[in-house]
């Protein structure tokens, strides 16, 4: 059954790149409203807060209708997982679990039905073909956990990496499996760029590689493109709604407007102009089991009223901003990046759901990090002591960890903060 959604989302994708712009934007519409009118009808969280606000789902009939929702939050979505956000009949253990940090800190639960999660990977998969990726590149993904193995003989052959392994290994690794493809976050890729020599460039020789679950920027690109002769490509998605936005081979990110609606909002909810800056706000189109509608996830981007020649029909994003986060840098003067620290945390909020609800890791000095930690439910010092001494490897044994126990994360006003931060100058 997964298999054939599979099929079935993966044509479907790719078939969407040949339809024209005012196709791309009806076909959406159409979604959109039949998303909120789902929600609406068979959502208890949805159902409720509409009834409350004394809003008639029914009477939804277009976008012009958004601003009469309300917005979601991660705390409304935590809150409400998982019988009052997920649809009425919905058989949750049929279906795909999650669970992200993102880059706020706190944990977040969620499920995809198969056809969704289906149509998820299909997404992954055109970004893929966008670039120049085939079935028969070798591909190395570099990420905290492994996916299921779709090889099929010589087809789709992905090798996964850990994203906090450290650097030597890591260079092993590509040594090893010599990809034609790399797929991984900026921040280590550039890092690897950084540690090649030449004759790991006679061996690590990819054709294409794709940055991804942080922002980069187009100096790291531009350096990583340099070092290993090849396009950098830059993706743009959350773990709750997978695919928003991709650059494309003319290096314009296109947004994905058959997976998600995009709204730009002003700081008093109010569409901005194309160029402006707007707060990014998510509804999903394809998630009937559990959707997200007007999701703020605290990015910032801009809009663009420009066309690209590369032929994709969905509209062009101008810019994101958001995502970036600081790098620890360790006494003996190497650098650690703030991805493997969030990664850290993530793998055990995977492992043991109700560890932690919330934290915040602040490198205070060069040898003292400092954790503030809420704890979850089933917190205990046992298992907790696992991801300080992971964390402590990770560090190479060079920092001095506390834990400061808080009953909240002060956010200071701000809607969105990073998880990891480093003081250090």
């Amino acid at each position: 059954m997964f298999w054939g959604h599979l099929a079935n989302a993966s044509l479907e994708v790719h078939f969407n790149q040949f339809l024209s712009p005012s196709a791309i934007k009806t076909s959406a519409e159409r979604k959109l409203v039949r998303a909120v009118r789902h929600a609406g009808k068979h959502v208890p969280y949805y159902r409720d807060l509409f009834k409350k606000a004394g809003i008639d789902v029914s009477d939804f009939k277009d976008p012009s209708d958004l601003k009469k929702l309300p917005f979601l939050t991660k705390d409304h979505v935590r809150n409400a997982y998982p019988h009052a956000i997920v649809a009425d009949g919905t058989d949750i253990d049929a279906c795909h679990y999650s669970a992200t940090t993102g880059s706020t800190g706190r944990s977040l639960p969620f499920i995809y039905s198969p056809k969704t999660f289906a149509f998820y990977l299909a997404t992954n998969l055109r970004v893929y073909t966008m670039i120049g990726y085939r079935p028969w590149h070798r591909c190395c993904y570099i990420k905290y956990t492994a996916m299921d193995s779709v090889a099929m003989g010589p087809w789709f052959n992905f090798h996964h990496i850990p994203s906090v392994a450290p650097i030597e290994k890591q260079m092993d690794m590509l040594r090893h499996y010599r990809p034609d493809f790399i797929d991984g976050y900026a921040s280590i890729i550039y890092e690897i760029s950084r540690r090649v020599t030449a004759s790991d460039l006679k061996i690590i020789r990819p054709k294409m590689i794709l940055c991804n679950s942080e922002m980069s920027t187009v100096h790291q690109r531009n350096a990583i493109a340099d070092v290993f002769n090849c396009p950098v490509y830059d993706e743009y998605s959350t773990e709750e709604t997978w695919m928003v936005a991709s650059l494309c081979k003319n290096q314009n990110y296109h947004l994905f407007t058959d997976n998600v609606w995009v709204e730009f909002l002003d700081s008093d909810g109010r569409e901005v102009k194309p160029g402006e800056p707007g707060e990014i706000v998510l509804t999903t189109l394809k998630s009937p089991a559990m959707p997200f509608i007007r999701y703020r996830i605290g990015d910032i981007g801009r809009m663009s009223t420009r066309s690209c020649d590369c032929g994709s029909p969905f509209p062009v994003l101008e810019s994101f901003e958001g995502r970036a986060d600081d790098s620890f840098i360790l006494p003996d003067g190497t650098y650690v990046s703030s991805l493997k620290v969030l990664n850290t945390f993530t793998m055990y909020i995977k492992k043991y759901l109700h560890l932690m609800e919330e934290f915040r890791a602040v490198q205070m000095e060069k040898d003292w990090l400092d954790i503030e930690l809420v704890k979850g439910k089933e917190y205990s010092d046992a298992r907790f002591s696992e991801v300080t001494g992971s964390l402590s490897t990770l560090l190479k044994n060079q920092v001095k960890i506390t834990v400061t126990p808080v009953d909240a994360i002060d956010l200071n006003g701000k809607i969105k903060r990073k998880a990891i931060e480093s003081r250090v100058k």
